[in-house]
């Protein structure tokens, strides 16, 4: 045997007594190939349970977002603000009680939209360290003018699609103070749209919006007609004392938003969302 095959072959046999012991590159046996991946939550499907499990009359599990929820809910119950028998997969009044208490730890300065119980990207990604990774990510951009209103990005850009969808609209109401329509407009994603402009258009504004993500209405209130519509799967969306959130749990089975107790037996609006809607284009 020539030199060089002699080297080669003790070069072999040294890399399989190393393997062996688990120092060629690779564990040793029994050992563990890879570090555990984290669960994933997504993101969309745990905002529209925040938006819709509250409300419901019994622990009932919103489409899709209940390992996130799950997940999210351990995570609470590790900072201690969450009870240790809640672990279902329902994102109930307790959980945005919870929710609430992290906004409070980690939000410098408190208003309606930072401590509202959803969560939002920044919150998650405070809480998601070592625990878990986020999918899906709705990010509701920062605060802009849209007809003199102030609004986030994410809704003006659902308004504007809205628009090229129908007919061109007129913000009248954004945010607004807390007296402003019991709460509703105090956080983003809530906006009312001025109809006597062309009221033949208000059945085709009303489509369009819902078709973009927004749950919306015509309010047909005498010397205050007008379009009502809240953003599905805002994070900023305020729960004021008129409870935005439950108006898109209304929306949802055929209520006009008039009350949490406004309802319709038997109805069932499908949900949409920005991000969804924008997968289909």
């Amino acid at each position: 045997m020539s030199t060089l095959r002699r080297g080669a072959a003790v070069a072999v046999a040294t890399l399989a007594a190393m393997a062996s012991v688990g120092l060629a590159g690779g564990p040793a046996a029994g050992a563990p190939s890879e570090v555990a991946a984290l669960p994933v939550v997504n993101h969309e499907r745990l905002l529209l349970a925040a938006q819709l499990d509250p409300s419901k009359p019994d622990r009932g599990l919103t489409s899709g977002a209940e390992a996130s929820v799950k997940t999210v809910k351990a995570a609470l119950r590790a900072k201690g603000l969450l009870a240790a028998s809640d672990t279902d997969g329902h994102f109930g009044r307790g959980t945005m009680d919870a929710w609430r208490a992290w906004e409070n730890r980690v939000h410098t300065t408190a208003n309606p939209w930072s401590t509202n119980g959803l969560p939002s990207l920044y919150e998650l990604n405070e809480l998601a360290p070592n625990r878990f990774t986020l999918s899906n990510k709705v990010d509701q951009g920062s605060w802009v003018t849209e007809d003199g209103e102030a609004v986030n990005e994410r809704t003006r850009a659902m308004f504007r699609k809205a628009e090229a969808l129908s007919s061109n609209m007129t913000i009248t109401q954004g945010r607004g103070g807390a007296d402003a329509s019991a709460g509703t407009h105090v956080g983003g994603g809530v906006i009312d749209i001025r109809v006597n402009d062309a009221p033949s258009q208000t059945s085709a504004r009303v489509a369009a919006l819902r078709k973009v993500g927004f749950a919306a209405w015509f309010r047909n209130w005498s010397g205050n007609e007008h379009i009502h519509a809240i953003a599905m799967g805002d994070p900023w969306v305020a729960y004021g004392s008129h409870r935005s959130l439950c108006q898109i749990y209304q929306f949802r089975f055929g209520g006009e938003g008039g009350s949490c107790s406004d309802s319709t037996a038997g109805a069932d609006r499908p949900l949409v969302w920005w991000e969804q809607y924008q997968r289909t284009l």
